[in-house]
């Protein structure tokens, strides 16, 4: 069965990115709350890396290395991103995600979570799906441990960003362990 190209919530539409999307993501990504917690990006950040970034999703999706969604309200405005880059060899993926400052506090984070989980065990049949955040940016925690994730660990130092040595705090979750909160929730 071919995987879904778009992913529905009920608020929300997880979808490709495309080109259009470059000026939006870019206005988003440069917020400081923002560009503070994504770590693999370039402040300022431009229209045309937002173009590049963009540019990668397609072959990254076709050789099943990574899933690069669009966060979007029903409205179709762009709020954020997610994406699970995949390990097929030891069957895992690290799940991404940011959501824009002006919609941040709307629970868009975990109903992004939810279906990025959905997709990775169900879709992908991933046997694990793990997360990281710097230590400071205590809400992505929190959606993490609501969305089921168990707290793993920390790692101290791990991150270099703006001039100084971050902490980051890595959860993870087991298949079995989704299946088994999907059927809770399903009675």
């Amino acid at each position: 069965m071919p995987l879904p190209l778009a992913l529905p919530t009920a608020r929300l539409l997880l979808r490709p990115f495309d080109e259009g999307d470059a000026r939006i993501v870019k206005e988003l990504v440069n917020h400081p709350e923002v560009a503070a917690g994504i770590l693999n990006i370039a402040v300022p950040y431009t229209v045309q890396d937002a173009e590049v970034w963009i540019g990668q999703h397609h072959a990254a999706r076709d050789s099943g290395e990574e899933y690069v969604f669009a966060v979007t309200e029903q409205s179709g405005d762009l709020v954020g991103a997610t994406s699970i880059r995949v390990n097929a060899e030891h069957g895992h993926g690290e799940l991404g995600y940011w959501i824009g400052n002006a919609a941040q506090g709307r629970g868009y984070a975990t109903e992004t979570v939810g279906a990025m989980l959905e997709f990775g065990f169900l879709g992908l049949s991933l046997h694990r799906i793990y997360a990281r955040h710097l230590a400071w940016n205590i809400a992505s925690g929190k959606v993490l441990r609501k969305s089921g994730f168990g707290y793993e660990g920390r790692m101290r130092g791990h991150a270099f960003r703006w001039g100084s040595y971050h902490d980051i705090e890595v959860y993870g979750i087991l298949r079995e362990e989704y299946i088994a909160g999907f059927l809770d929730r399903k009675e």
